[in-house]
Order: C-alpha cells, then sequence, then structure tokens
C-alpha cells in the first residue's frame, strides 16, 4: 500500500478514537462544521480547524460547535464547547486547538464554560447536568463541583461574577438559576419557575443586575443578585410581538448603557437596563436567528447570523449588509475580538428543525 496513505489511515484512526475527527476533502457534509475566523469583518471567513496530534496535524472540521468563548484577559485564547467533541481551547486566535486530558472532558456534550475575570488559569465548564472546574489553566479538573441528581437536566450557561468571582451562576433546563457564593463548593437556588432556561448575562456596570434568557417565559431580571425576578415582556406592549418569549442570546454593549436580545420574533434593544425594548427592523423574518454579537469597542456594529446569511450593521441596526455564510452550516456561535473590531469568530453545527428547546 501507498506509505502516504498508511499514514493517513493511521492518523484518521487516532483521531477517531479520540473524538475529534479526521476530515480530508470538501466534499462531505462534515466538512462544514469546526470555528471559522473573519480578519474583514465578515465579508469573508477561513475555517479553523487544525488539530496538533503527535503523529502531524489534523482538523476538526466534523466538530459541531456548542460553545465559543473568550478568555477575558487574552483575546487570542478561545474555549470551544461541542456537540459531542467535548472541550476544546486555542491559544493562538484559533489557528490551533487543543484538547485537554480529563477523560470527561474529550468527548459528550459541553454545552456552558465561563472563565474567571481575575484568574485566567480557573474555568468552569459542563458536560451534561455535571458542573467541572480548573485551577490550573486545564491540566487538572474538579470533576464533582456540583452534580445534578436529575439524568434529563442539562446545564445550559455557567456565569462567573466579574465583581465578586466567588460568585457563580448555572442554569439549567429545568427552569431554574442555581448561585454559590463559594466559588462553586456550594449551590442554592436563586431562581425555580419552570421551563427551559437558556442563558444569563450579568451586567457588565453592576454585577447585582442579572438578565435571564428563557425558551418559554420571556425575559426576566433581577437586580438583587438573584434574589427576586421580574419578567421583562409581561406588559401589554409585547403581547402582539409574535415569538418574543422565545429569548435566545443577551448581549450587552461594552459602554453599558445597550442591550440586545435576540427572539423568535427578531431583535430587540433596550437602553434603560431592560425597562422598554423596542423592535430592531430587519432585512427577514427574525424567528430564524441562531447567533447574535456586539463589537465591545463600537456598540453600534452589530451581527447576527439567520439562516444561511450573516447581517452585519455599523450604525446600531439603521441598516444591515447581508452575506452567505461560508458553509452550509448553522451558525450557532459568533464573537466579535474585544481588541479589534474586523476580527469575528463563527461556530457551526449541523441545521436542526428550530424550536424553543435548541441547545
Amino acid at each position: 500500500m501507498n506509505r502516504s496513505l498508511v499514514q493517513l489511515s493511521a492518523l484518521c484512526g487516532i483521531l477517531i478514537l479520540t473524538g475529534a475527527g479526521c476530515i480530508f476533502g470538501g466534499n462531505s457534509e462534515a466538512d462544514q462544521f469546526s470555528a471559522w475566523k473573519s480578519v474583514d469583518g465578515g465579508a469573508n471567513w477561513e475555517k479553523q480547524a487544525a488539530l496538533p496530534t503527535p503523529t502531524g496535524v489534523g482538523d476538526i472540521t466534523s466538530v459541531e460547535v456548542n460553545e465559543l468563548v473568550f478568555d477575558p484577559s487574552d483575546h487570542f485564547a478561545l474555549y470551544m464547547g461541542t456537540l459531542a467533541n467535548g472541550l476544546l481551547y486555542s491559544y493562538d486566535g484559533g489557528a490551533g486547538w487543543n484538547r485537554v486530558r480529563e477523560p470527561l472532558l474529550r468527548d459528550g456534550r459541553v454545552r456552558a464554560i465561563s472563565v474567571d475575570p481575575n484568574n485566567k488559569c480557573t474555568v468552569y465548564v459542563s458536560r451534561g447536568q455535571r458542573l467541572l472546574k480548573t485551577d490550573d489553566c486545564g491540566r487538572t479538573f474538579n470533576t464533582e463541583m456540583y452534580v445534578d441528581p436529575r439524568a434529563d437536566v442539562v446545564i445550559t450557561d455557567i456565569e462567573v461574577d466579574w465583581f465578586n468571582p466567588n460568585v457563580v451562576y448555572l442554569t439549567n433546563t429545568a427552569g431554574e438559576v442555581l448561585k454559590s457564593t463559594d466559588a462553586g463548593v456550594n449551590w442554592m437556588t436563586a431562581y425555580n419557575k419552570g421551563g427551559f432556561n437558556r442563558d444569563l448575562e450579568i451586567d457588565n456596570r453592576d454585577s447585582r443586575i442579572l438578565l435571564l434568557s428563557t425558551a418559554q417565559s420571556g425575559l426576566r431580571r433581577s437586580i438583587d443578585g438573584g434574589a427576586t425576578w421580574v419578567n421583562l415582556f409581561a406588559d401589554d406592549q409585547y403581547k402582539d410581538l409574535d415569538g418574543v418569549k422565545n429569548v435566545r442570546d443577551i448581549v450587552q454593549t461594552a459602554a453599558g448603557d445597550t442591550y440586545w436580545v435576540s427572539t423568535d420574533y427578531g431583535l430587540l434593544t433596550s437602553t434603560d437596563r431592560g425597562e422598554t425594548w423596542s423592535p430592531v427592523p430587519l432585512l427577514a423574518a427574525g424567528s430564524d436567528i441562531s447567533a447574535l454579537a456586539v463589537d465591545p469597542r463600537d456598540g453600534n456594529h452589530v451581527i447576527y447570523v439567520a439562516g444561511s446569511t450573516i447581517y452585519t450593521s455599523v450604525n446600531g441596526g439603521s441598516r444591515w449588509d447581508p452575506e452567505k455564510m461560508p458553509a452550509n452550516s448553522r451558525g450557532y456561535q459568533l464573537l466579535i475580538d474585544p481588541e479589534n473590531g474586523s476580527t469575528a469568530y463563527l461556530g457551526l453545527r449541523a441545521f436542526e428543525e428550530q424550536s424553543g428547546l435548541v441547545f
């Protein structure tokens, strides 16, 4: 047999056994996932799928992206949660990806990741109903920080309080928000209304203010660290906005003056900490919005993904410029570099039937 084919087969075998995947050629459906990067504001995208291995450089083109987050202290450091291949990380802006040693994070679904804003080596990661934590930059993990006894419950988000990193929040598919005040050692229930909680946003000017997106109950807000909550979309003025109760992404501008949320209705913004909300005019119906990002340095620069199109605005949504997706997949995660607004990252997954319970 041709020697190069033997080496290729061996490399694929290693990558498949480790769950990373091995895709060569561009005509496979599995060649449409992974992370992609744009350095020109979203006009052009390049796949970021290199995975160094002991036998050479493989790739992660078959990996579906569930979560993509920056290290708050290093914009070249990214963490990727995957649909079935565990946790990956990059320290070079996505040029190369690495896998952690922890067996529980080398496969399976990683839905949520949060990096301590004051200590980059402390990272919280969810796998199913389990919370894991590392304090040594991923060398080792405490795998028993929190384990929900209900096998069908999934942790959907993790957030670390930027003002007091001992305060950590979890959301889950049972409609709960859990809070820890001792860096994850003990937990209390801060919210329990049932349903499906998706994401939590901690206000970047006052960490006592929390916004909670739900798949069935709209947008909830707490101004006292989770002690009490109100439904922001309960008023009559929102009753005619069909789909507004299915809230997906919550994004706050770096200046702290504006919130953006994506819903099945479309995009809405608030300039008064969530007291009132205004719909944003879009080029197409908003029910298919799957990812949203706002430039941390320029609150007028907004990108969102809907279906097979990426929409970009540089004037706060007054005008949108559409571009085709770089691959025939769903854009599920979207980030804009906090140091360079021309650089953006896109995480792809397979298309699935849209419903409020996609996570």
